[in-house]
């Protein structure tokens, strides 16, 4: 008997849910790679502004203000010319599987308040910052059996798996970075493994 709508319409869902979890992956990847090029001229950025149209790199921001602008002569040159080019290719790559703002805001991008088709992204944190300066020392890390379960994320509640090396945890999929749901003020892009000592109730960071 033929399949019915039921069922191709279910199989069209499974390959399009599968394509949306990588969109966000590519995303989420660009904006780590875009926070590490940024931080090597610019250690305190914590956001960046783009103008979706043109793909263009708008602002680079710190917790207290602008450092960065395009237009700005007094601060355009604290990033190099050829390290603006990489940012904003980066950011085109990001906008072909973005076609129209609802994946960007899905990732927590936020409307740039009084400027037309622009979107503020925060940063992830520089690794060797606070998240490093909490980590245990490496003979204190957590190992495991590859391919056995690892417990939840501390922050994403996903299930976890150590990785091949048996050092690092993935999820169901395969990824090591964190996505939503996260809490307010989570500290880590990449999973991270719930304590042991559950009534000590901090997250032991993973190598």
């Amino acid at each position: 008997m033929p399949a019915s709508k039921a069922f191709w319409t279910e199989y069209f869902n499974d390959a399009y849910e599968a394509a949306s979890k990588k969109r966000r992956e590519v995303i989420d990847r660009g904006l780590l790679l875009i926070a590490h090029v940024i931080r090597e001229e610019l250690p305190t950025a914590t956001a960046i502004t783009i103008h979706r149209a043109t793909a263009q790199l708008v602002a680079v921001h710190d917790t207290e203000s602008t450092i960065w602008r395009a237009d700005d002569e007094a601060t355009r040159s604290k990033l190099r010319g050829r390290t603006v080019v990489d940012i904003e290719e980066t950011i085109l790559d990001i906008l072909f599987f973005a076609r129209t703002a609802h994946p960007l805001l899905a990732a927590d991008w936020k409307h740039a308040k009084g400027q037309a088709d622009a979107y503020r992204a925060e940063l992830p944190k520089a690794p060797g910052s606070e998240e490093q300066s909490t980590a245990p020392a490496a003979t204190d890390r957590p190992h495991g059996t590859p391919g056995k379960g690892a417990g939840n994320c501390a922050q994403c509640k996903r299930l976890l798996i150590w990785d091949g090396s048996g050092k690092r945890v993935n999820d169901e999929w395969g990824e090591y970075l964190c996505h939503d749901p996260r809490p307010g003020g989570t500290r880590s892009a990449v999973h991270v493994l719930t304590a042991p000592d559950t009534t000590n109730r901090q997250p032991a960071a993973q190598s």
